[in-house]
Order: C-alpha cells, then sequence, then structure tokens
C-alpha cells in the first residue's frame, strides 16, 4: 500500500533542487552538450528563448513529479539504508527510466549512445535522491 504518510516535503524539495542543478550541469557546455547535439543534431544554445524556456519548464516540472514519487515508493517500501535506497532507485531507473527509453531511442532513429547519455543523468540523480531522501527522513 502506498504511504504517503511521513514524506520530508523539504528533502523532496532539496532532492528536486539537486535534479536540477545536475540537470543544468549534465546538458551544458561543462558537461555533455557537445555530446548530445552530436546524437540529437539539435544545439541547445542555439534554440528561440522561448522555446529553451518552455523546454526547461516542462523538465522542471517532470523533475518533482519524479521526486514525489519517487519519496513514495521509498517511503511506502520503508527503505532505511543507503544499500536499499541505491538498490531500490536502480531498479526503478533501469525497470521504468531505461526500459522505455529505449523505445524512444529507437523509434526515433538515434542509438545507444543516446540512452548512454541521457540514462546515465536519471541513474546518477535518482541514486542520489534515494539516499537524500532514506537518509533525510
Amino acid at each position: 500500500m502506498l504511504d504517503l504518510s511521513g514524506l520530508n516535503y523539504f528533502a523532496i524539495a532539496v532532492v528536486w533542487i539537486i535534479y536540477l542543478i545536475v540537470g543544468a550541469f549534465w546538458y551544458s557546455p561543462a558537461g555533455f552538450a557537445k555530446k548530445w547535439t552530436e546524437l540529437t543534431g539539435i544545439d541547445i544554445l542555439k534554440m528561440p528563448q522561448k522555446q529553451a524556456n518552455a523546454a526547461i519548464m516542462n523538465v522542471a516540472v517532470s523533475a518533482i513529479f519524479q521526486v514525489v514519487a519517487l519519496a513514495v515508493v521509498l517511503n511506502s517500501l520503508t527503505v532505511s539504508t543507503i544499500a536499499n535506497a541505491f538498490l531500490v532507485s536502480f531498479l526503478l531507473w533501469l525497470g521504468f527510466t531505461t526500459a522505455t527509453t529505449v523505445g524512444v531511442t529507437f523509434y526515433s532513429k538515434r542509438d545507444w549512445r543516446f540512452i548512454g547519455l541521457n540514462s546515465s543523468y536519471f541513474l546518477l540523480v535518482m541514486s542520489i535522491g534515494s539516499i537524500v531522501l532514506t537518509i533525510w527522513k
């Protein structure tokens, strides 16, 4: 049964900010923007400002949904150790994030490197998020 009691909303907000900060770096020129541009043919830095802002807003909103869902799953499973937090995040990442990315990637005629670049971001933030949410109850 899903357990919504005992959620630490401050920790959820902090993890959400972590998602945004890591994502901002991940897809920046200091991170993997060049590789992402190579794999997609889209230069994020050359996007019209209105389109870029809309994309960022959509990513931010979807990230909060992902963080809340992660918090609810961890809370409902009563995860209490870092090892279990990582295991849960890994299974969710593999079974939901990466598995759904495979179809989208190949239907849009991209290769495994695209999955690797995007999916590894989610492995990182979901792992960090799970650990923070588990420790900070």
